[in-house]
């Protein structure tokens, strides 16, 4: 880590107000992984006696570096893990693999970075992504929303077209069991420093790739919605969704 950095990092971990239960520091983020900007900031994590039940997050400016805190335990800091693996956006994981740690009083943080790494490592072949039927439907509803926005011209469109984009690439990733992130999504496709920057495996479908980038990049709205219509019924179709035959029955919820 850069010296100026460390300093920083030195003044806030001794002004903070509860370090007496930090055991563990880890930092992440492009401070650490490369690349930083004028608006990076410094993310730390602060692992906290087991002994202690409470969770913090928040910022300090310390001689004009942004530096984000997460305060957790162990124990939840494993929660995190689980939940961030179930959903494929292991951002957690990602950021205790990259992350360099600092101290460690209890050898934890080394076991949460192993974890992690093994984690990101064995891939997410097990983790159960059979869709909600619902989910399906909704893939065939925003659909169609946009092509009679579309037709309509509507001054909103490329508003609600980007929201029903990322919400539908967060769905394809998922069933793909590739993680997915909105802001790394076009680098995870074609840019090898976003890669290694974020340890995403290289995306081998060319077909999928150029649609994603279609999607989001073609320079008209025809284009983009040409390319989001491929994609969409390409899901559709994998799980032989019909929207005239469709039904979803559940108990009520009163």
């Amino acid at each position: 880590m850069d010296k100026n950095i460390q300093t920083k990092l030195d003044k806030f971990l001794e002004s903070f107000e509860h370090k007496k239960d930090v055991v563990a520091v880890l930092v992440c983020g492009s401070y650490i992984t490369g690349h930083p900007n004028s608006h990076s900031d410094l993310d730390v994590h602060l692992i906290l006696d087991e002994r202690c039940d409470y969770r913090e997050r928040g910022n300090r400016i310390v001689d004009g570096l942004l530096i984000e805190y997460f305060s957790n335990t162990k124990r939840q800091l494993l929660k995190y893990f689980e939940d961030d693996f179930k959903t494929i956006r292991p951002m957690s994981q990602t950021q205790f693999a990259t992350g360099e740690i600092i101290f460690d009083k209890t050898g934890e943080a080394r076991q949460l970075k192993d974890i992690a790494i093994k984690q990101l490592d064995e891939g997410f072949e097990k983790v159960d992504n059979t869709p909600f039927p619902l989910a399906l439907y909704g893939v065939w509803d925003s659909l169609d929303d946009l092509q009679g926005l579309i037709e309509d011209n509507r001054a909103d469109y490329d508003f609600i077209y980007y929201n029903k984009l990322n919400n539908l690439l967060g769905f394809i990733f998922w069933d793909r069991k590739i993680p997915y992130n909105t802001k790394t999504v076009l680098g995870h496709i074609s840019n090898p420093i976003t890669r290694q920057k974020y340890l995403l495996k290289e995306i081998k479908d060319n077909t999928l790739c150029d649609l994603v980038t279609k999607s989001i990049t073609a320079p008209t709205r025809e284009e983009k919605l040409e390319a989001y219509t491929t994609l969409a019924n390409g899901l559709l179709e994998k799980y032989n969704f019909d929207i005239s035959t469709f039904a979803f029955k559940s108990k009520e919820d009163i």
